[in-house]
């Protein structure tokens, strides 16, 4: 397997010093697929024990990244014929020199092929002081003849092996088989999810899955990257340690000469801090669910979605029953700790990628939801009433169920229609409160059909 398009690796190596970090980015998106699945990369540490093997180093030689990885670069070094060669790449090294040559590397069925190398020290640090370990970048030799190629490309692959370094060390990305196995992983994705390379490849992606994240994000990510489309999204994921880490995600299929699809690359940056920013404007800070700031942000994207993807949009108002009463017998505290179990009733029944659960104020909460028909809104509205009345959670104030019970307005959203957006709130209240007229611990609902209600 030869390197790919030369004018592809230039590019990487001309830009290499002169990036920003914009530009870094889009170069790695671009030519991942040239780096990780056509350039043959080695890294081990000091000691020269396999730290990295590239995909085309497996496809070469037949091991498999679980089969070499920490496992000394012996093991894969042809000897026949190459000691000297060998001894003067490690002699070289271990002064934190570069060396280049050819050799010779073992394959799983007990052949070999030959390669023209180039091997590099990289460092702990900027200072360049602290040996790190080292990376050869190098081309098969299809048929063996002597070639002072290597002299010519010198430069090129030096700076392709430090781009593999700090691709490897910066950037959070990771390959998988079309069934999601993990084949490749970067350092950089082991420092984030706290896991190793060992611990990773061969398991399925979703070790890192996250509880919190709904089945139909990762249903529209599988059947997009599935047609051969791109996936772009926020997933947040699971670290070994039981924390979590967000990512913005860029998942592209891989396909080798003939077009097939055998594989999937992602590409992910942290989003982490920038998430918790995004919690502590748009989150209510005692219950989690979104803040009144943040459903005036996306109340119109909401109505304008659900009528591009015609589907059903539900505006539902909920309402603690007799709340005022709970507080007064159990005290604020209490009454706080119910306010957090209503969040977490509601966001365990909506939440689905497009549903949202807010807290207007005191003990006032809302929820936009889509589904395909009327009829599911409403469902889902009745369920979420069910769900809270099973809590059981004592509230003798509130006769005659002596439980804390939600009130809930539901305005039901047709894709068809057009609404006067400022109404919406009028009616989804207009309906809690008939609610509340009839008893408590139900659900009112209005539509189009509704008399009073103004459309565009």
């Amino acid at each position: 397997m030869l390197v790919g398009s030369d004018f592809g690796i230039v590019k990487i190596v001309s830009f290499f010093y002169n990036h920003t970090e914009t530009g870094f980015m889009s170069l790695i998106d671009e030519h991942s697929n040239l780096i990780k699945q056509h350039l043959i990369v080695v890294s081990t540490n000091i000691d020269g024990d396999i730290t990295f093997v590239s995909p085309a180093f497996c496809f070469m030689s037949g091991f498999s990244a679980k089969d070499v990885l920490k496992k000394n670069f012996s093991s894969i070094d042809h000897s026949d014929g190459f000691q000297i060669s060998h001894a003067a790449l490690w002699a070289n090294l271990c002064k934190g020199e570069s060396w280049n040559g050819e050799l010779k590397l073992v394959k799983k069925n007990q052949g070999h092929f030959r390669v023209l190398a180039s091997f590099f020290p990289y460092y702990k640090d900027d200072s360049r002081t602290l040996l790190a370990g080292f990376t050869g970048v190098m081309h098969e030799i299809p048929e063996y003849s002597y070639t002072k190629s290597m002299d010519t490309n010198w430069e090129k692959n030096q700076r392709l092996a430090e781009y593999m370094a700090m691709i490897d060390s910066y950037v959070i990305t990771s390959s998988t088989d079309i069934h999601g196995t993990i084949t490749f992983v970067s350092s950089a994705f082991c420092e984030i999810s706290g896991y190793t390379k060992e611990e990773l490849i061969g398991q399925n992606h979703n070790i890192v899955r996250h509880p919190d994240m709904p089945d139909e994000l990762y249903q529209d990510l599988w059947s997009t990257i599935q047609r051969g489309e791109e996936w772009k999204g926020e997933i947040k994921n699971l670290k070994k340690n039981g924390t979590h880490y967000w990512v913005d995600v860029n998942i592209k299929p891989n396909r080798d000469e003939t077009g097939e699809v055998f594989g999937y690359t992602a590409i992910r940056q942290d989003i982490t801090g920038k998430k918790y920013i995004e919690e502590l404007t748009t989150k209510d800070e005692l219950t989690g669910a979104f803040n009144r700031r943040f459903y005036n942000q996306v109340l119109e994207n909401q109505i304008n979605r659900a009528r591009r993807n015609k589907v059903w949009l539900g505006f539902l108002m909920v309402d603690a029953d007799n709340f005022k009463k709970y507080n007064d017998s159990y005290g604020h505290l209490a009454g706080d700790e119910v306010l957090k179990s209503i969040t977490g009733m509601l966001q365990n029944t909506f939440r689905r990628g497009g549903d949202y659960v807010f807290r207007l104020g005191g003990e006032e909460f809302a929820v936009l939801y889509e589904t395909n028909t009327r009829d599911q809104l409403v469902l889902m509205a009745q369920r979420s009433i069910k769900a809270m009345y099973d809590l059981n959670i004592e509230h003798t104030g509130n006769t005659p169920f002596k439980r804390v019970t939600l009130s809930m307005g539901l305005m039901t959203l047709d894709p068809q229609e057009s609404y006067i957006m400022e109404e919406l709130y009028k009616y989804a209240d207009e309906a809690l409160y008939r609610a509340k007229q009839n008893g408590r611990n139900c659900i009112e609902t209005v539509s189009t059909n509704f008399e009073n209600v103004e459309l565009f």
